[in-house]
């Protein structure tokens, strides 16, 4: 046989869940988002502010020596070991260290390349000396000369530079001892330090996101629940009444919506009852009404015949015709198969009768059986 159809739960889950994952990868998504956003955000805010704090702690003074010197390509070795390179690029060391900046520096504008290096707080194979060149991507370039001209700070995009890799760079304006723009300090994060951030950030949105997953699964099975059962128990007390089980509809606690529902079946059930009891009653009158004609119509033939039913009793229910009409055709075969008679005879009365009431056959030898008793 096959089944009614697919559970109500089932229903609601297969609508629900797929909504519950899209919301829960939609929060992780929009977290992830948010973090990422807020991770480059903060690295462009301390950028900004290590390189403008850089160019504007430099004394003008020693920083206009260092930048001739820089562009004159003078013993790079012995200025770096001098009191003036030292006094300047000590503070840049410790700005570098405390703040996690990758590289840190001063540079100016030409030479044969893009820029030359003037200090460089960075320690170890990737210095810089002073006086060493390097080119910029153009972007970069560009934002250094905007910087130059204009004393705004310059703020590139993650961008790929041959030397060094993948590079955030800012760069603010350093004045000379007249307040002119002569060179900018430089402040670059390697794209690692972002990674890293960004693989937290990411750790962060899964959390996230399985907290999400589990909570709108926990609000989805209570809320399937709270409404599949009741109409699981409106659907089974439908398919009850439906198979002709009557009984009056028991109340259940369900949601406004699906208690209105029940009140509707019991109406109905109340209503369907009351026409069948009336059919009913009808039906048994009518047939009561059938069950005497035919009875009487049975003594008469009975009575016109040559077999002969005697039916003796002080009932008077409505029954009594329906009896004599059942012993007039049990009369009928025993006169007319004497085998039937003789077993009778030996065994005794085989109808059921009501108290008080007997019927006896008159047989073609003249001789009374009863075939019938009441008890």
């Amino acid at each position: 046989m096959r089944r009614s159809g697919v559970p109500i739960r089932t229903l609601l889950l297969r609508v629900f869940l797929p909504a519950v994952a899209v919301v829960a990868i939609g929060l992780g998504l929009l977290a992830y988002d948010r973090i990422y956003a807020s991770i480059l955000d903060g690295f462009d805010r301390k950028l900004i502010a290590t390189s403008a704090l850089t160019g504007a702690l430099l004394d003008a003074r020693d920083h206009d020596r260092l930048v001739a010197v820089a562009r004159t390509g003078a013993d790079a070795d012995a200025t770096e070991k001098s009191a003036a390179y030292l006094h300047a690029v000590l503070p840049m060391r410790r700005i570098r260290q405390e703040l996690d900046i990758t590289y840190l520096y001063t540079q100016v504008l030409g030479g044969s390349q893009d820029i030359i290096y003037v200090l460089d707080a960075t320690v170890g194979d990737e210095h810089s000396t002073i006086g060493s060149e390097d080119d910029m991507p153009p972007e970069t370039l560009a934002g250094i000369r905007r910087a130059t001209a204009l004393g705004s700070v310059h703020l590139s995009p993650i961008e790929f530079q041959q030397q060094w890799g993948l590079l955030k760079t800012a760069a603010a304006p350093v004045r000379d001892v007249q307040g002119r723009i002569v060179a900018t300090a430089g402040a670059d994060v390697n794209v690692s330090l972002i990674r890293v951030a960004t693989q937290n950030a990411l750790f962060t949105s899964v959390v996230i996101g399985m907290i999400s997953l589990l909570g709108c699964a926990i609000v989805t099975l209570v809320t399937v629940r709270r409404i599949s059962r009741p109409l699981d128990r409106l659907r089974q007390e439908a398919l009850r009444i439906a198979g002709g089980d009557h009984r009056p509809l028991e109340r259940f606690p369900a949601p406004r919506d699906i208690a209105d529902l029940q009140d509707a079946l019991a109406a109905s059930t109340a209503d369907m009852t009351g026409r069948l009891a009336d059919t009913r009653a009808q039906r048994d009158a009518a047939i009561g009404r059938a069950g005497i004609a035919a009875a009487d119509a049975a003594l008469t033939a009975v009575a016109d015949g040559a077999k002969r039913l005697i039916f003796t009793g002080a009932a008077s229910d409505e029954g009594r015709s329906l009896r004599r009409a059942a012993a007039a055709r049990l009369a009928e075969r025993v006169a007319a198969d004497p085998a039937l008679a003789a077993r009778i005879e030996a065994d005794g009365p085989i109808l059921a009768l009501a108290p008080g009431e007997t019927a006896i056959v008159r047989l073609d030898d003249g001789r009374d059986l009863t075939i019938g008793t009441g008890r």
